[in-house]
């Protein structure tokens, strides 16, 4: 998804969530280490791993999800007064570290 409510692995655009799955190029390809257009949701092996991927990053926008638990997500929508709640399980798909 690139546009609207949540972008997963996806940069560009303007989304109320964005989620990286893990640090691979393809999967970050637009994110650097100024990005500045809201919190990041990845796993906690994700996010010890990102400053060396992304030196300098404000690790204060990452947002760590436990691996195998619901995580309730809240999300307001800037167009209008309205909110939804995410729901999100993050599961290890075995293919790569994060």
């Amino acid at each position: 998804m690139e546009k609207g409510l949540i972008s997963v692995d996806r940069w560009t655009g303007h989304s109320q969530a964005y989620f990286l799955t893990h640090l691979h190029s393809d999967h970050t390809q637009g994110l650097s280490s100024s990005w500045a257009k809201g919190p990041i949701f990845c796993s906690r092996l994700t996010a010890k791993l990102f400053p060396f991927k992304f030196p300098g990053f404000n690790l204060s926008l990452l947002r760590l999800l436990a691996v195998g638990t619901w995580h309730s997500i809240s999300l307001v929508s800037p167009s209008s007064a309205s909110s939804s709640t995410l729901q999100v399980m993050p599961i290890d798909a075995h293919h790569c570290p994060g």
